[in-house]
């Protein structure tokens, strides 16, 4: 049923989506369905949960084809927002539910991958103390993540926006090391 949910999602668009179509495209009946989930919103959030923890399967498994340990935290943070505008973008479904983000429990989607940054990062900052001695790093991986997940979600929809994407990426990524990098220390002549 979520797989039917997430095929009718992307082929009709939220409004355009209802427990019958859902049915058809599983190939079972409208009382099976609700044998499982009561309505269209149960489905979609089922699916959104779902979503939220393959999708952060995909950015585990790009992280684990490089050592991340061996990038600055620039390289790190510009690569992964890179990725996650290239998903939306990509991926019907996913372009579908961001749409419409203040419809949908969106939380489903991105609890999971809010958690995910949080048990990436914390390595990641531990075998870098000294770039990044970072006081309250769950409070500010929490701010930033957020932050990033909303921005990158509006700018996909935005219309007429005069920001180019790298500007974003860019943009993005220095609130990220002005909050997280320790800042150089004044040079000699006191500047």
């Amino acid at each position: 049923l979520l797989d039917a949910t997430a095929v009718t999602l992307a082929e009709r668009g939220l409004d355009n989506t209802t427990t019958n179509h859902i049915a058809e495209c599983a190939g079972v009946s409208i009382g099976s369905l609700y044998q499982y989930f009561p309505d269209k919103e149960a489905l979609v959030e089922a699916l959104l949960e779902r979503m939220g923890a393959d999708i952060s399967q995909s950015f585990r498994q790009r992280a684990e084809q490089v050592d991340i340990n061996q990038f600055r935290l620039r390289e790190v943070a510009s690569v992964a927002i890179a990725f996650g505008l290239n998903l939306i973008r990509h991926d019907p479904l996913l372009r579908e539910v961001v749409k419409n983000w203040n419809r949908v429990p969106i939380n489903k989607l991105l609890d999971p991958l809010e958690r995910f940054f949080l048990v990436m990062a914390q390595p990641y900052f531990l075998n870098h103390y000294q770039n990044y001695p970072v006081q309250n790093l769950e409070a500010k991986l929490y701010v930033l993540i957020n932050s990033v997940l909303f921005t990158t979600i509006r700018y996909q929809f935005q219309e007429n926006s005069s920001l180019r994407e790298n500007q974003l990426i860019a943009t993005l990524t220095d609130m990220i090391i002005a909050l997280l990098e320790v800042p150089a220390p004044p040079d000699s002549a006191g500047n």
